[in-house]
């Protein structure tokens, strides 16, 4: 054999192995996304929806009830003339620090539940456009609340695969093709905000703060109420309807602060503000739950491992349930 036929032969050779380790690489490769239930990324997409918006709403609850806790400072140092005071313009820079990152948040959330929509439409007809735009603005949401809480904003490594663009044989696999490469890239964007949530800032903002949602509000409430300015019919309402009772006429005239009865209803608006912000705290940790349990979902959609959403909805529930919760708690003796 001629040095040229050898040359061809090896060229044919190292050809056909090319050929080989591609054919290999692609079966492997659809033999991963084969395993993808188009239906699970629809309800997973679904899900993530929800867990977004009611984390959101909560964000929305909790953002009212630290303004209501900054009104109350500013009726006490109002009242005592010291709003030019040190102390007092730190903590209404507290305040807006906490106002802001929850605001910032609340925008994450919102850009994340847009997300999972065009997810569950990525399991239907859409082609991966619309996720590719969400996944840009959950992006730069994340990246706004990073600077809010000076941290770094993660970075992701999924920038040159354009999902719209993939392609393949079969029409089906090209789909679950673009779902797995969607859950991957949404699940980084879910752990940088589970890392950005947890940070020990939002954490101490979100359970140490929190005594100043407590005590400035029942210090303003005990201010106005021994001025005499409070009417406690509702409360004393309140407590007789399981009953079918309702206070007698000018009942209330007789409760005077610094008197038994009128301490009494002081400590009642104290143990609702301590559960206003215990709410809080669980809708925080809550939150943080819901994250890990989106991460552990999407790695399992991934693999093509059967998802369990069971705990998912359960967090959604109770996300659910704190909302009403904390809207109807009254912390105010003269709400009706």
């Amino acid at each position: 054999m001629t040095i040229f036929k050898k040359r061809r032969v090896v060229a044919s050779l190292g050809s056909k192995i090319g050929m080989l380790i591609a054919l290999l690489a692609l079966s492997s490769l659809f033999s991963a996304c084969s395993g993808i239930r188009i239906e699970a990324a629809r309800t997973l997409g679904a899900t993530g929806r929800s867990i977004a918006l009611q984390t959101q709403q909560n964000i929305f609850i909790s953002d009212q009830e630290y303004l209501r806790a900054r009104d109350a400072e500013a009726l006490l140092h109002g009242f005592g003339q010291t709003t030019s005071s040190k102390e007092y313009i730190e903590i209404l820079k507290i305040y807006e620090n906490i106002h802001l990152e929850l605001t910032k948040r609340s925008i994450v959330f919102e850009k994340l539940a847009d997300l999972y929509d065009a997810f569950g439409e990525l399991a239907g007809l859409d082609t991966g456009g619309q996720t590719e735009k969400t996944l840009a603005d959950l992006g730069g949401a994340i990246e706004e609340y990073s600077k809010q809480l000076n941290q770094t904003s993660p970075i992701y490594n999924d920038t040159t695969v354009v999902i719209s663009k993939i392609g393949g044989l079969v029409a089906a696999e090209i789909q679950k093709k673009k779902i797995r490469e969607a859950s991957i890239r949404i699940r980084a964007r879910v752990e940088g905000i589970q890392e950005l949530l947890g940070n020990s800032l939002v954490r101490e903002q979100m359970t140490g703060f929190r005594e100043y949602l407590t005590s400035a509000r029942k210090a303003s409430f005990i201010l106005l109420w021994d001025q005499g300015l409070y009417d406690p019919t509702p409360l004393l309402n309140d407590f007789g309807a399981e009953a079918g009772l309702v206070t007698k006429k000018d009942a209330a005239a007789g409760i005077q602060p610094n008197t038994p009865l009128g301490d009494a209803l002081v400590e009642v608006l104290a143990k609702r503000l301590e559960m206003k912000a215990d709410l809080i705290k669980r809708s925080y940790d809550a939150s943080l739950a819901s994250l890990a349990g989106l991460i552990a979902e999407h790695k399992k959609l991934e693999k093509g491992v059967p998802l369990d959403l069971t705990r998912l909805h359960a967090i959604a529930a109770e996300l659910r349930n704190i909302v009403v919760l904390l809207s109807n708690v009254k912390a105010d003796i003269s709400n009706k």
